[in-house]
C-alpha cells in the first residue's frame, strides 16, 4: 500500500476517534495570585508587551513548561498533588522557589537536576533538557517574578527546526512523550507531529477552539506562537 494511502487511512481513522488524542493531560485554570495577597495582571497574549532582552517570561516560558511536564494527572496537578506539591500556578510554584537566592537553594531546581527516580519529571518521562533547566535557573536568578511579557517572536519565522519544534518541546512534549504519552499521542519528532498538523488537530488545540481539548492545558500560547504554527501548516508543514 502506498504511503499516501496509508496516511489517508490513518487520518480518517483518527477523525473517527474524535478529539480525545489531546485530552488526557489536565490542570485547573491558571491562577496568578501571589503570596501575601494581591495579584499580577493577566496580560492579553496579543497585547504586544514584549520582554526586555534576556528577561524570562513566567507566563509564556516557565508556566507552560511546568504545566506540560509536571502539573499532570498523577503528579503535581491540583487533584493529585503528589508529595503535597502543586505546580499549576504562580502561587503554587512559588512554594518550591526561593527568589533572589542561587537556584540550587530552590526545591524546584533541585529536583530538575537530580538523577534516576529522584529527578523531575521522573522516569519514564524524559528529563528536562539543559536549555530548559537553564531557563528555570535564569528565571529564579531574575527574582522568580510573575512576568507576563511576551518573548520576542516574528510570526513570519516558522521553520520547523528553528521555531515550531522548540515551541512544541516547551509546551507539549511533557505530556506527549515517553512510554506513557498522554492520550497515546507522541509529539517528539517531525514524523510524530506532521499528521496532527495536516488534520487540523494541532492548530485546533493550541488555539483552544471549541470542540478541542486545550493545549497546553490551562494556559494558552501567545498569539505570535500560534501564528507561527498556523503559517507553518499553511505552508505545507515542511520539515525545514
Amino acid at each position: 500500500m502506498e504511503y499516501k494511502t496509508l496516511l489517508s487511512l490513518f487520518l480518517w481513522t483518527g477523525s473517527l476517534l474524535g478529539l480525545s488524542f489531546f485530552s488526557s493531560c489536565h490542570t485547573d485554570p491558571i491562577v496568578v495570585s501571589v503570596p501575601g495577597g494581591g495579584s499580577y495582571p493577566n496580560v492579553n497574549p496579543g497585547s504586544g508587551e514584549e520582554c526586555e532582552d534576556g528577561t524570562i517570561s513566567f507566563q509564556y516560558e516557565v508556566l507552560p513548561l511546568l504545566v506540560s511536564s509536571c502539573a499532570t494527572s498523577g503528579c503535581h496537578d491540583a487533584a493529585s498533588h503528589k508529595d503535597g506539591v502543586i505546580l499549576d500556578s504562580y502561587e503554587n510554584i512559588m512554594e518550591e522557589v526561593k527568589p533572589n537566592k542561587p537556584p540550587s537553594k530552590s526545591k524546584l531546581y533541585q529536583v530538575l537536576v537530580r538523577s534516576g527516580r529522584e529527578r523531575m519529571p521522573p522516569p519514564p518521562a524524559d528529563p528536562f533538557t539543559q536549555e530548559q533547566i537553564d531557563l528555570i535557573a535564569t528565571w529564579i536568578e531574575q527574582g522568580a517574578l510573575n512576568t507576563t511579557c511576551s518573548p520576542a517572536c516574528d510570526a513570519n519565522n516558522h521553520s520547523f527546526q528553528a521555531d515550531i519544534l522548540p515551541i512544541i518541546q516547551q509546551s507539549c512534549v511533557g505530556c506527549h512523550s515517553g512510554s506513557q504519552a498522554s492520550g497515546s499521542v507522541w509529539l517528539e519528532t517531525y514524523n510524530d507531529i506532521y499528521p496532527y498538523a495536516i488534520n487540523g488537530k494541532l492548530l485546533g488545540t493550541v488555539k483552544h477552539q471549541a470542540g478541542y481539548s486545550a493545549m497546553p492545558p490551562g494556559v494558552q500560547l501567545n498569539d505570535c506562537r500560534i501564528a507561527q504554527i498556523e503559517n507553518w501548516i499553511n505552508n505545507g508543514a515542511p520539515n525545514d
